[in-house]
């Protein structure tokens, strides 16, 4: 059984026609992808854990979502929802029209900053939360122009998309051509040529998206080390993160450790910022034995 046998499933949240897969039964773990709407060159979406939901669905039951824009999920209606902000209101909405929690929810990149908001924002609706990999989670700068600025392809293309998965990567195995044919596949619908266009053409990500963007870091590292999360923390990392180095994630750990006991930080190396594919039996082995612990109050 791979993730797209499980078939598509789709819920209204406060007007978004949004699409996850689920499977499995038991304590609920909640996967959420990276990425940002309207980028030419990304395409993330719910299939990017196609190496992991599967095996976690043999013990849990596992839900993994296209974010707000992302994927094939709506994008938002407004051009004010063109942002982080209204990402992590969509996946709080997602969370309490599923019911069914508390969530164990994991986040990779800037789908680690979603749950890790949701995490300090509404810990009654969480029991774990596990960061991949997330330099928006951290308190370092933004290095992605940096990495991907010399990308020789236009972008959109498939060509591109592939440059950007290979430069994300340590090893690169698992940027296989049926997962760079489906990243294109949905860069290519209208609904997210019409959300590249707000964010390039229109200027939304200049304007809008990363500005809203700085000013939720700053409240969200103020919240974070005056009343820490509530919740059992585990970060996982790869060693060799081009976009999200180390150094991010143990800054991030020390300050989420300083208030919440109950904090871990797994480290793998040969791994890069997908580290949860390119060390995908690791990962898979390490959330369950967090996600069992923390059930028994570990």
């Amino acid at each position: 059984m791979s993730l797209q046998e499980c078939g598509e499933k789709w819920i209204d949240v406060d007007g978004i026609r949004t699409r996850y897969f689920e499977a499995g039964s038991g304590r609920t773990i909640v996967l959420v992808h990276g990425g940002t709407k309207g980028d030419a060159s990304g395409g993330a979406n719910a299939e990017d854990f196609h190496l992991n939901f599967v095996e976690l669905a043999k013990d849990f039951r596992v839900i993994s979502i296209d974010r707000l824009g992302q994927g094939y999920t709506d994008n938002p209606k407004r051009d004010e929802d063109y942002t982080m902000g209204a990402a992590v209101r969509h996946f709080v909405g997602f969370l309490k029209a599923l019911g069914g929690g508390p969530f164990n929810v994991v986040g990779h990149s800037r789908g680690g900053y979603v749950v890790a908001r949701t995490t300090l924002d509404y810990p009654r609706l969480i029991e774990s939360c596990t960061l991949i990999d997330s330099n928006t989670a951290s308190p370092g700068p933004g290095r992605n122009e940096l990495v991907f600025a010399l990308n020789p392809y236009k972008p959109g293309t498939l060509e591109s998309s592939r440059w950007v998965y290979e430069k994300y990567s340590c090893t690169t195995q698992h940027v296989t051509d049926a997962w760079i044919e489906l990243k294109q596949k949905i860069t290519d619908l209208p609904k997210n040529k019409t959300a590249i266009a707000k964010m390039k053409d229109e200027g939304l990500l200049a304007t809008r998206f990363l500005p809203e963007l700085l000013e939720d870091k700053d409240e969200f590292f103020s919240k974070l080390e005056r009343i820490g999360m509530q919740r059992p923390i585990m970060l996982f990392w790869g060693f060799n993160d081009p976009t999200a180095p180390l150094t991010d994630g143990m800054e991030l750990y020390n300050i989420i450790a300083a208030k919440q006991p109950r904090t871990s930080m797994h480290i793998v190396n040969q791994a890069g910022h997908h580290s949860f594919r390119e060390r995908a039996a690791e990962f898979n082995r390490v959330v369950a034995e967090f996600v069992e612990g923390v059930g028994r109050g570990e």
